[in-house]
């Protein structure tokens, strides 16, 4: 606080550089925390991207058995049945390694933000005993 913001009151200067520090620590969590969203959120996205790639794969591997069905051959469509049941076990595989770490992303993301709403009731609490310090006594009604 500088000479100009200061109150005069050493209490209420006190609560002041109080709340100060609590907001510089909260908008420090706000800035870290939307550095690492702006992380999560692509990795989310392509951990999508790659699963959806992967689904894609299996799908076309499950033309290649219809083909091959068509076509009549047994060898083609033994080679084609490998070939899908090869995309489908990598997609699966894809998928649950994707599904664990976009929930574990999410978890993460979650606590930060527990962290971060804990931090903003600290804030807001120091921002209150300011305004609290600042309030004139109640003066008692007079009796009529």
């Amino acid at each position: 606080m500088t000479e100009a913001e200061s109150t005069g009151l050493p209490e209420v200067d006190a609560l002041i550089v109080a709340h100060d520090a609590e907001r510089d620590r909260l908008d420090r969590m706000i800035a870290v925390s939307g550095a690492e969203s702006a992380v999560a959120t692509a990795r989310v996205q392509d951990l999508a991207e790659q699963q959806l790639a992967a689904r894609r794969r299996w799908s076309a591997a499950k033309g290649l058995v219809s083909k091959a069905q068509r076509d009549g051959s047994a060898a083609k469509i033994a080679a084609a049945r490998e070939q899908c049941d090869q995309a489908y076990a990598a997609f699966r595989q894809l998928s649950d390694t994707a599904i664990a770490e976009t929930l574990q992303i999410n978890g993460a993301r979650l606590g930060e933000l527990g962290t971060t709403m804990t931090q903003m009731r600290r804030t807001w609490d120091a921002g209150s005993a300011v305004i609290d310090a600042l309030k004139p006594p109640c003066q008692p009604t007079p009796p009529r």
